[in-house]
C-alpha cells in the first residue's frame, strides 16, 4: 500500500511534504521527472559503486579519464 504526502501551496509553486522516511538526506536540490502519470523524485548527488568505478580503464571501450591539467596562474593585481 502507498503512503500519502501533503500537497500545498508556496509562492506560485505546488510543493510536496514528505513524510519523514521519504525525506532525502543533505540534499538542497532533487531531479523531478515524468514517467506516464507518476511524477518521480530522484536524488541529484551521482552515487558510484566501487565496483563500476572499479572497471574504469579496465577495458579499451571504457578509458579511464586523465587528470586535467595544473591551471597557471594568472596576473596579479594590485
Amino acid at each position: 500500500m502507498a503512503d500519502v504526502a501533503k500537497l500545498f501551496r508556496s509562492g506560485g509553486s505546488q510543493a510536496v511534504r514528505l513524510p519523514r522516511q521519504y525525506r532525502f538526506a543533505d540534499e538542497d536540490e532533487v531531479l523531478i521527472y515524468r514517467e506516464g502519470g507518476r511524477v518521480i523524485l530522484e536524488s541529484r548527488k551521482a552515487e558510484w559503486s566501487e565496483g563500476f568505478l572499479a572497471l574504469a580503464g579496465s577495458v579499451p571501450d571504457f578509458p579511464e579519464v586523465p587528470e586535467p591539467p595544473a591551471v597557471e596562474a594568472g596576473p596579479e593585481f594590485d
